[in-house]
């Protein structure tokens, strides 16, 4: 079939060249023609010179440039198929889809096919050119052309163990704070200071690993004491993140402002000097409504977005970002996060919503989380995983988008609390598989629990006790409880 449709396009080329010497032929006679009998009747024939030009240029235009076609292009207006190709997907418009037939002509072909037989999906760009439509068009658009372009659209390209499949992985809060345990283990004994081996496995396996950056990397700033408990390290702990396999990190919480608008910004160009990617914050609103960060990997882009609900109550210590101001990304009104999923969701093909939400040491899952939650949601986001109850949460669906209201403290203070790490398997058919690993944070140091051990059953007790419609296996693995 493909075979016999690239000949068929030869054909109508080796035609539409025929076509075009014999109008550039015609052309030139005409032109020559009107030329000579203007050297005799110069008044006359004016009007009819200026006719002739005007109607064979018009006929070049709608021949669209004959430059162009002479090498070999196609008219749009002459090429049905084409014309089925730019109407398939809204991002594709004429200079799109000629640059798809130019540089993915076998794709194109694969694409008609589905069009033409009533099987198109937009996933059938990523089956004919292992690319999804979004990553083609960022090609297109030169975004991927240099690392340089990369970041100032910023997106980050990742090779990917496994060629079928995407591995994400999620953790709760960190914080590196001296004057706390896990920071003062990690200063003493290194990474083996913070995390067991068998954690540390967690962290180095998955594509691209995602937590919460609960502190702010500083040296300055003015400390709001009247929070209570405020957190800074030095920036120089932020080539920890790079050491414990971390790729991306939400600094939308109640402690990145802990040290003021200096601090705050210190952690952005702490950040920003470690390449680490961070999401939910920016050095003013514009900044931090655009700063969506995207991951290509296996030829998929995926969306990372982060926000905060807490400090619901005045007074707000941790400052939201304005017009003119730095600061975090709020979510206790949803409108600028969806507005920001909505950007997100044409931009890529998965979407992932990170939110620093709920009530402090509470497991079960809170009203207004869920309201938040399906609002993300609706708006068209894939998954909804965050933090911030310093304890574990219930998850559910809804809409068949899984939510995890709460991961913990992952390595955050010296108690003793549950942990976990979930792991999430993702293609272009959707998530397949989730797992939660469950971990124990205790005395600064969080520790991957044996299978069957009594923490571990603890653990997913626990989730299956807080999750309506999720169930957790003794593998931790999700299936979806029908209601």
């Amino acid at each position: 079939m493909e075979d016999r449709r690239l000949r068929g396009k030869k054909k109508r080329i080796v035609k539409r060249k025929r076509k075009i010497i014999f109008a550039i032929c015609l052309s030139f006679f005409v032109v020559a023609g009107v030329t000579a009998v203007c050297m005799l009747q110069k008044d006359k024939i004016f009007m009819v010179l200026q006719d002739t030009t005007v109607e064979i240029t018009t006929e070049a235009v709608n021949d669209r440039d004959v430059v162009t076609a002479a090498q070999g292009e196609v008219s749009q207006d002459e090429t049905p198929e084409y014309l089925e190709l730019v109407g398939c997907n809204s991002l594709i418009d004429d200079a799109f889809g000629s640059w798809l037939w130019e540089h993915y002509e076998a794709g194109c072909v694969v694409v008609l096919e589905g069009i033409q037989n009533g099987t198109y999906e937009d996933k059938l760009w990523y089956e004919a050119t292992n690319k999804s439509i979004h990553v083609l068009r960022d090609e297109y658009l030169g975004y991927l052309d240099s690392e340089q372009s990369k970041r100032e659209h910023l997106i980050y390209e990742k090779e990917c163990s496994n060629e079928d499949y995407i591995s994400l992985s999620f953790a709760g809060d960190i914080s590196f704070a001296n004057d706390y345990a896990p920071g003062q283990n990690y200063n003493q004994y290194g990474i083996d200071g913070a995390f067991s081996p068998g954690v540390q496995r967690c962290m180095e396996e998955p594509d691209i690993f995602m937590l919460n950056n609960e502190f702010a990397y500083t040296k300055g700033g003015e400390p709001q004491y009247a929070k209570g408990y405020i957190f800074r390290a030095d920036p120089s702990t932020s080539s920890r993140l790079q050491e414990m396999g971390v790729d991306i990190v939400s600094i939308a919480n109640n402690h990145a402002y802990d040290y003021g608008a200096t601090g705050f910004l210190d952690t952005l160009d702490t950040l920003d000097l470690a390449d680490m990617p961070y999401v939910g914050g920016g050095r003013n609103l514009e900044d931090a409504k655009n700063h969506i960060v995207y991951f290509i990997a296996n030829g998929m882009k995926i969306g990372y977005i982060a926000a905060t609900q807490v400090e619901r109550d005045l007074p707000i210590y941790t400052q939201p970002a304005t017009e003119n101001n730095p600061g975090v990304v709020r979510c206790y009104d949803p409108e600028l996060v969806n507005e920001m999923i909505k950007t997100a969701k044409e931009q890529c093909d998965f979407v992932i919503v990170y939110p620093h939400w709920g009530t402090e040491l509470v497991n079960s899952i809170q009203d207004d989380q869920r309201a938040l939650a399906q609002s993300f949601i609706d708006s068209g986001a894939d998954l909804v995983i965050g933090g911030h109850a310093h304890v574990l949460q219930g998850a559910e669906y809804y809409n068949d988008v899984p939510i995890f209201y709460g991961l913990s403290n992952f390595c955050f203070s010296s108690k003793v609390r549950e942990s976990c790490i979930v792991n999430i398997t993702l293609s272009m058919d959707g998530i397949s598989d989730i797992c939660l690993i469950p971990c124990m944070e205790s005395a600064g140091i969080t520790i991957q629990c044996d299978k069957g051990d009594g923490n571990y059953n603890h653990i997913i007790d626990m989730m299956n006790t807080y999750s309506p419609n999720m169930h957790f296996d003794e593998n931790g693995y999700v299936t979806k409880v029908e209601q």
